[in-house]
């Protein structure tokens, strides 16, 4: 509660050097987060604030993550003075919506919240986007949300009007009676699928993140790709929907549509859509996991949410730093950076091992956990495991060749130069990936 009221009072402080105060802020209540990852397995309450094994990674994320989109930003924005100050009170908002929403157990304000981190993020989107397409990435983005999510409100309305509460723990602990039909409970994770995205429904992510500036960029794939993993947990587990007869149709989905992205990414000629369409494979990798309701696939999600999101905010930053300095996203520009900069070579590199899941990152025990789920659910998804294997590897592979190999162009040299602040900003996303791995079995308490 304490850190609650921490970033209200943040956000209406008005200094010379608030850029700087936040940003430190933000890092510190990451650090302060730290402590909720030794709760109880039932979990901490304060009013309508509850944070448990399952919240408390995503909210250390969210802040980690948001201090991070402040340190990238510094240059495009702190220094160029574009509305600098507006620019930390969005991003400032906009964590604060997001931790709000991880620690609710009010239906109506979980949905609220839900919901209201999409204004700021839009902003985002509007206000510091690079082409004027943007604003249709902005209107992709907000109707494919509140349509999907409108549902969801009708849905949660009539099940508290039905059990007469909005409080998550009376339907968990109690167990009662929803009487409603599968139809609806559908309908109702829909809004979650969306958000995930789920394949066919996926067209308004890599609009608003080739759109989008860097911060944009960077909450998009590490945070709100999560607040749909994150409901869908939350709503599987609430409402015991353990005999859905749709989630074999939504996981076959889930698993080709990965297949199917991940083939659109090796043909990408922009840098930005690759990373955004590789997005997709992932998290619908994480669904599918969810919807097999095996307990190594819950902890293989958790994973995949926490890994996925330090793995692609990092490599959108090293895809901003070669758009500061280049001017363009097109790999067909780019060429020979290991001969101009090697030790960022040795940066894109990790970024895209961690990226295709291979050691020793946390993205490869992710990723065997959701394998092993899916195989005990059904033995003919094996099939499709081996290709997304494949085509994962393939087009990191192509990623990696495409900027640092071959001959390099001669305005490089003029152009080409490195900071400090840079080399920090991916080693920040690079420790959290090595470290987590030192406690693996801190997950296995998650339900």
């Amino acid at each position: 509660m304490g850190m609650i009221f921490s970033l209200i009072l943040l956000l209406m402080m008005k200094l010379n050097n608030l850029w700087e105060m936040r940003f430190w802020f933000m890092m510190i209540f990451t650090f302060f987060t730290l402590k909720y990852l030794g709760s109880e397995d039932w979990g901490l309450y304060s009013y309508y604030l509850y944070i448990d094994i399952l919240s408390s990674i995503l909210v250390l994320l969210s802040f980690w993550i948001s201090g991070l989109m402040l340190l990238a930003s510094y240059k495009g924005v702190k220094q160029n003075n574009n509305k600098m100050m507006f620019f930390s009170f969005v991003v400032l908002s906009l964590c604060m919506m997001i931790v709000l929403f991880f620690m609710m157990t009010s239906l109506l304000l979980f949905y609220l919240f839900f919901e209201m981190s999409l204004l700021p993020t839009v902003m985002l989107i509007l206000g510091w986007g690079y082409q004027p397409e943007r604003l249709r990435a902005g209107l992709y983005l907000m109707l494919y949300t509140v349509f999907a999510s409108l549902p969801l409100l009708l849905g949660i309305l009539m099940i508290s009007e039905k059990n007469g509460s909005y409080m998550m723990d009376m339907f968990k602990y109690n167990k009662m009676n929803l009487n409603m039909s599968m139809i609806w409970l559908g309908v109702m994770l829909f809004a979650f699928l969306v958000k995930l995205p789920l394949y066919s429904m996926h067209l308004w992510l890599p609009k608003a993140h080739v759109e989008a500036p860097i911060a944009g960029s960077m909450v998009l794939a590490g945070i709100l790709l999560k607040l749909g993993g994150y409901g869908l947990i939350r709503f599987l587990s609430t409402f015991s929907f353990m005999n859905l007869y749709f989630d074999e149709l939504i996981m076959v989905i889930c698993l080709w549509g990965g297949v199917l992205t991940s083939l659109i990414c090796v043909g990408q000629s922009d840098i930005k859509a690759l990373i955004a369409y590789s997005s997709i494979g992932h998290m619908g990798m994480m669904a599918g996991g969810l919807l097999s309701k095996f307990m190594c696939g819950w902890e293989g999600g958790m994973l995949m949410m926490f890994s996925h999101g330090l793995c692609s905010s990092g490599l959108f930053c090293l895809s901003n730093m070669l758009y500061e300095k280049i001017n363009s996203r097109s790999l067909f520009l780019y060429g020979g950076m290991l001969n101009v900069s090697s030790s960022m070579s040795l940066f894109w590199f990790m970024m895209c091992i961690s990226n295709m899941g291979a050691p020793p990152f946390i993205n490869l025990v992710s990723e065997i956990l959701l394998f092993i789920s899916l195989y005990l659910y059904s033995q003919m998804l094996a099939i499709i495991i081996l290709m997304m294997v494949f085509v994962g590897g393939l087009y990191n592979l192509v990623l990696y060749v495409s900027i640092q190999c071959g001959s390099y162009m001669s305005f490089y040299n003029v152009v080409y130069s490195e900071n400090s602040s840079e080399y920090l900003l991916i080693l920040l996303h690079l420790i959290p990936l090595l470290m987590f791995l030192l406690n693996i079995s801190y997950l296995s308490g998650v339900m």
